[in-house]
């Protein structure tokens, strides 16, 4: 299997949405406060042209199986420049086949390439397949988010 690694275009934007709805339910398994109902729409297409942000699609032919979305980190309290890792989603036949680690390579290159010194991702805590995931590609944990429903 060939897999493509390319920027998103606006033509892309639509399945972008989509993906990223499949991401919001597939995390509802970690996080029952995700509205089951909640559909993605119209939200890639204002950030594919922006310089900042980067969308990269993996695609099988013209089908995009994947994709990730990150943006530069504007934070005065950093001593660094800071990229944000914000979305990572493969298709389930697609998984544990390298497209994310192909995705997550060419984010780390933009990523140097605009001076940045750190990359951040945020995760579910009981998502272990995630996890896995990030620390393979050199993530350490730094935080921990707690909740208390009330």
């Amino acid at each position: 299997m060939k897999v493509e690694i390319c920027k998103a275009k606006m033509e892309d934007a639509k399945v972008l949405d989509a993906l990223l709805t499949q991401l919001v339910q597939d995390e509802r398994q970690y996080d029952t406060s995700i509205d089951p109902s909640f559909v993605v729409s119209n939200f890639y297409k204002h950030y594919i042209e922006d310089k900042e942000r980067l969308i990269l699609c993996a695609k099988v032919g013209e089908e995009i199986v994947g994709y990730l979305y990150g943006y530069l980190k504007k934070d005065e309290t950093l001593k660094e420049k800071q990229a944000v890792l914000d979305a990572l989603f493969v298709l389930p036949t697609y998984r544990k086949q390298k497209v994310a680690t192909h995705l997550f390579e060419e984010f780390r290159r933009w990523a140097k390439n605009e001076g940045v010194q750190t990359i951040e991702v945020s995760v579910c805590a009981s998502n272990s397949q995630a996890k896995k995931l990030y620390q393979k590609q050199g993530f350490l944990p730094l935080r921990e988010t707690y909740i208390c429903e009330i």
